[in-house]
């Protein structure tokens, strides 16, 4: 009897890990959820934001406060005041700490490098001086145009705080000397006081990136190329971001227009701690070639799903006409913003779900066996 006792309490166990292994809230339940806002004054409304098409840029708070260059409370339904210096780049929360971190950063980065802090989930911010430390071959690397960082979660370098980068060689602007620039990573273990330099992405022609990490530890990086036509440039770490490895070409992903010039795209993980399920957003051609997912200009933003770590991307779906820089955030469970994955890109703010990504077919279908 008490074997058949411990039988059923086994079986009883194991069936609940598996339930409980299996709740995503980005499901939804099955039921598809969208909306859409056109030309919102929740973010950057500056005529360089309009001329470009570039989108504001979005983050959560630890509080699950959803940040562009205002505050929401309640998961992006409604929107407060105005803040200050989240618009720039950057921008990283330590998960440790709760604190949000933004770093500007210009195409010239000294003298004296200046980054903001908020300890309230974004409501004030104070100014503190930065280390900011050179690379390899004597440049100190900015994040402009780059996603938000992240807080490490796994392995020894547990705590760590990373974020994209980019080199820009003789501090000159994107378009010079593109051929040179590279993309990059900077990373703090002191909470953002010292910023340390990786080593240089493998492919030169780099930058206006994105990263996230894998649960197995490994660091998955996403970037533009400047300098070849084609789609995404893709590399990984297997050191808490201080190396880039195995690179290739995306099989999958666009990079935008198809001239030299790319374009930048929105990358998240979603907070799901037993699967590797990524986001990605980018302008695409709908009707274009399955081969070379490029379009002619920046427009029809698309977001596309991985369920194995970026290694396959097998749905996406067009969100909307317009396009342009593009920005993605996840919400976190527990708070107002559990469920949702936010879009910024050309004056457009959306949030969905992942059903509404799959078009309501069950997400565990994607899984890998």
């Amino acid at each position: 009897m008490r074997n058949i006792i411990l039988f059923f309490a086994v079986v009883i166990s194991a069936i609940h890990s598996c339930s409980e292994s299996e709740v995503n809230p980005y499901w939804g339940d099955g039921v598809e959820f969208i909306e859409i806002y056109e030309d919102p004054e929740i973010f950057s409304d500056s005529e360089g934001f309009k001329r470009n098409g570039w989108g504001g840029n979005i983050m959560l708070a630890l509080d699950g406060t959803v940040l562009t260059d205002r505050r929401s409370e309640d998961g992006g339904k409604t929107w407060g005041e105005k803040i200050l210096h989240l618009a720039g780049d950057g921008r990283v929360l330590d998960a440790a700490t709760g604190d949000i971190i933004n770093l500007h950063s210009g195409y010239q980065p000294e003298p004296l490098p200046v980054q903001y802090r908020s300890r309230d989930h974004g409501k004030t911010w104070y100014e503190e001086k930065v280390i900011r430390e050179k690379d390899i071959n004597g440049w100190i690397p900015i994040t402009s145009a780059c996603e938000e960082g992240i807080t490490l979660r796994y392995g020894k370098h547990k705590g760590r705080l990373l974020m994209a980068a980019r080199v820009m060689v003789e501090y000159a602007s994107a378009r010079d000397l593109y051929e040179q620039h590279y993309s990059s990573a900077i990373y703090s273990d002191d909470s953002g006081g010292t910023w340390h330099a990786s080593a240089p992405f493998p492919v030169a022609g780099t930058g206006e990136a994105a990263l996230v990490e894998l649960s197995d530890g490994r660091i998955y990086y996403n970037s533009r190329n400047h300098n070849r036509q084609g789609n995404r440039s893709i590399a990984w770490s297997y050191d808490g971001g201080e190396t880039w490895q195995d690179h290739k070409e995306c099989s999958y992903l666009p990079d935008g227009p198809p001239d030299f010039y790319g374009n930048k795209g929105g990358l998240v993980r979603l907070e799901l701690d037993n699967y590797d399920i990524l986001i990605f957003s980018m302008t695409d051609d709908p009707g274009g070639s399955s081969d070379r997912h490029t379009t002619a200009g920046r427009e029809n933003i698309t977001v596309w799903a991985s369920f194995d770590g970026g290694k396959t991307w097998p749905v996406k779906r067009w969100v909307h006409e317009r396009g342009g820089y593009s920005h993605l955030a996840a919400g976190r469970p527990g708070t107002s913003s559990e469920g949702m994955i936010y879009l910024t890109t050309s004056s457009l703010y959306a949030r969905f779900n992942l059903a509404w990504i799959t078009q309501g077919r069950d997400w565990r279908e994607f899984l890998t066996k």
